[in-house]
């Protein structure tokens, strides 16, 4: 539980500092092209794609491994940060995007030491056995695979936003396309809630589970009860990631990004 907390309250912090370099992309620019980013950066994803697998294997050499890849990347960065920073403070760059840049892959690179902290704590934790060792080998490994996730996320958008006029690319369609797809989604699962608690015979609170906030409260609140704890726990994903995607679909759409920006303002 304590993990799902640090997880949940760590998510938004990420998101909101991609969400600001979008924001910082264009304002003040001369109109440029945002340099290209550091070929470097693949082989750190890599390293962070094996440090995953590695935690996954629960094991000693896996945590071991783990340890080991996490120190080599941090190794990596330290040198895209040197190639990036020549090239981050040129022309046509906000130098507030260009903090915002630096505040958040080093938010990324504190958790990663973070990581390497409990790490170490899990080979101390190999001196016992049982359920406790158990516990904290899955901890390891699901933080790790939140950082591994959490890079790619932030890779993804580094690459996204060097795109020039991204409103009329190939990332306003998509974004609209994701939307839908994960509205479909959400709205599946709000059936199911419906039809679970219509079988109990609760035809009322399937009535009001109309409401979607009501359906995912009774599948959340009564997990136990009607054994839904994994449902509530994808239901709330696709939910948040449906609202990341409407953000970043409106920001396209309808921000600052958007042809028709100064219109909306009026």
């Amino acid at each position: 539980m304590g993990l799902r907390v640090l997880i949940a309250s760590l998510a938004p912090l990420f998101i909101a500092t991609m969400f600001c370099g979008w924001y910082f992309r264009d304002t003040g620019s001369t109109g440029e092209a945002l340099p290209a980013l550091p070929l470097l950066l693949i082989a750190s994803t890599l390293l962070l794609a094996m440090l995953s697998y590695s935690a996954e294997k629960c094991t000693l050499s896996g945590v071991r491994a783990s340890l080991f890849l996490g120190f080599a990347f941090l190794g990596c960065q330290t040198f895209v940060w040197r190639d990036l920073i020549k090239i981050e403070t040129g022309g046509g760059v906000h130098p507030m995007y260009a903090f915002n840049f630096y505040l958040m892959t080093a938010l990324h690179a504190a958790h990663v030491i973070g990581g390497l902290v409990y790490s170490i704590a899990s080979l101390q934790s190999f001196k016992s056995s049982g359920e406790e060792l158990a516990q904290r080998l899955r901890n390891h490994a699901v933080y790790w695979h939140f950082l591994g996730a959490t890079w790619i996320g932030i890779l993804l958008n580094l690459f996204a936003i060097r795109i020039p006029n991204p409103e009329q690319s190939f990332l306003a369609p998509l974004s609209a396309g994701v939307c839908v797809v994960l509205l479909i989604v959400v709205l599946g699962y709000q059936a199911m809630a419906v039809r679970i608690l219509w079988k109990r015979g609760e035809k009322a609170f399937a009535l009001f589970s109309s409401l979607l906030p009501v359906a995912f409260l009774h599948i959340w609140a009564r997990g136990e009860e009607l054994n839904t704890q994994k449902m509530a726990l994808h239901w709330g994903v696709a939910q948040a990631l449906l609202l990341i995607a409407l953000m970043f679909a409106g920001t396209l759409h309808l921000g600052q990004f958007a042809s028709n920006f100064a219109e909306i303002q009026y």
